[in-house]
């Protein structure tokens, strides 16, 4: 069994600050894309930065704006949201070690701040034996506030520019998902949900009214992940 995080400490959370630069310098780059992109689909500042606040979820903002619309599709955006958030379950369950022994009201808060951008570095420091909590929160806080404050100065640089196509900026929330495509990526084995999630987006968007595709397209190909899993286990 894994042992309990030791402490949930000033100290960690400093050390958290200190360990935060390399992840918030990424972070803060998609924060101005967004931000871009928030601008050109008509958010204001307020509400793009009250995004970035209250979701946190640069792959939740992503989706959000890509079928962003008049009218809003509420239900497609909460669906294909929740898809592409699945993975926070896996995560959540991955940080609960860290945090035994400390108290609800410690923890749960805490958990707001989690994504993978400090959910690597905490897990490192902890095989490297410093077992401290707090140190995820210190690291999210910089990522939050990074995130924050980049998604403000995108949306101003938006505003700012008169034609984004001009300069290849309506290139950006493509370039996203490509990035994260490659993060995620695994082999071969990817190949196949891969292509019947793009088969199944396809194929929604030429046959069903608004943006459905994007939860079509994110189910079908998590579905053949998942069955292809169950088989090779």
């Amino acid at each position: 069994m894994e042992p309990a995080a030791s402490s949930f400490s000033w100290r960690g959370f400093r050390a958290g600050l200190r360990g935060a630069g390399t992840p918030a310098a990424g972070g803060f780059v998609f924060g101005v894309a967004f931000g871009l992109l928030a601008s050109q689909v008509g958010l204001s500042l307020g509400t793009a930065v009250l995004m970035s606040m209250m979701v946190y979820s640069g792959t939740a903002q992503f989706v959000s704006l890509q079928a962003w619309g008049d009218p809003i599709p509420v239900a497609a955006i909460c669906g294909a949201i929740l898809a592409a958030n699945a993975r926070y379950i896996l995560l959540g369950a991955s940080v609960r070690p860290w945090f035994s022994g400390v108290s609800w009201t410690k923890a749960y808060p805490s958990l707001f701040l989690l994504s993978e951008a400090n959910w690597a570095p905490t897990l490192r420091e902890r095989l490297e034996g410093r077992l401290d909590g707090a140190y995820m929160v210190g690291c999210g806080v910089v990522l939050y506030v990074s995130w924050t404050a980049a998604t403000a100065l995108g949306h101003a640089l938006g505003r700012a520019i008169s034609d984004p196509r001009a300069l290849g900026l309506d290139f950006v929330l493509p370039a996203f998902f490509i990035v994260v495509a490659v993060a995620v990526w695994r082999g071969r084995r990817d190949v196949l949900p891969l292509l019947v999630a793009v088969a199944v987006a396809l194929a929604v968007d030429r046959f069903v009214p608004g943006h459905w595709y994007i939860l079509a397209g994110g189910l079908a190909g998590s579905a053949v992940a998942a069955a292809r899993a169950d088989h090779d286990a």
